[in-house]
């Protein structure tokens, strides 16, 4: 039962992507994957998060961090601060539950994505198939960006977490996972500022 709800999946994922995956670079495939995941995430927040509210309670916590550093050390204005500090509480929750909202619409399609990259990208998935020499890198960055993103720290985060699948090739390269969240980082970025979130 299991193996046909799973392979319903990937069968109706490749119909969809594989056209795609086939004849663009990994890259630039992953980079359209994610394009339409952050897309899909950028619209669920700009239609189910009352952005005017979000700007509101994002200032007036502003005013009163502002405030409590600039009293924090004075004795007569802390009880003033502890009431600041309850409203600061209030609209901070108030701000995570707003926040959790697209969530609870984002989270599953965002995990079946996940699973589906592993399927394609991942060890003996099917562009390895497709291309048995592929050696599992996606993009070689230059140098100083693979420093500044750290990505010789990943790699061994992952080879202590990970083993067997594909080998460190180069501490510039990239996996179809560090790409992928690389670039929905960058395109979710884009897209917020496009559709003007707060």
């Amino acid at each position: 039962m299991f193996d046909t709800i799973i392979n319903f999946f990937y069968n109706s994922l490749d119909a969809i992507f594989l056209p795609i995956i086939k004849i663009l670079h990994p890259g630039m495939s992953i980079l359209f994957i994610a394009f339409i995941v952050s897309l899909i995430i950028t619209l669920a927040n700009k239609f189910l998060i009352d952005q005017e509210r979000l700007g509101e309670i994002k200032r007036e916590m502003q005013e009163i961090q502002k405030k409590y550093k600039k009293y924090m050390n004075n004795p007569e204005k802390l009880e003033e601060l502890k009431k600041d500090q309850e409203k600061m509480m209030q609209l901070n929750a108030e701000f995570m539950k707003m926040s959790f909202k697209p969530m609870i619409y984002t989270w599953l399609p965002i995990i079946l994505i996940f699973i589906y990259l592993k399927h394609v990208y991942g060890y003996n998935g099917i562009y390895q198939n497709l291309y048995p020499d592929w050696n599992g890198v996606v993009v070689y960055l230059p140098t100083v960006l693979a420093k500044l993103l750290l990505v010789d720290f990943w790699h061994w985060l992952g080879s202590m977490l990970y083993h067997g699948g594909f080998k460190i090739v180069s501490n510039n390269a990239l996996g179809w996972l560090g790409w992928y969240i690389l670039v929905s980082f960058v395109t979710s970025t884009v897209l917020r500022k496009i559709f003007g979130l707060k």
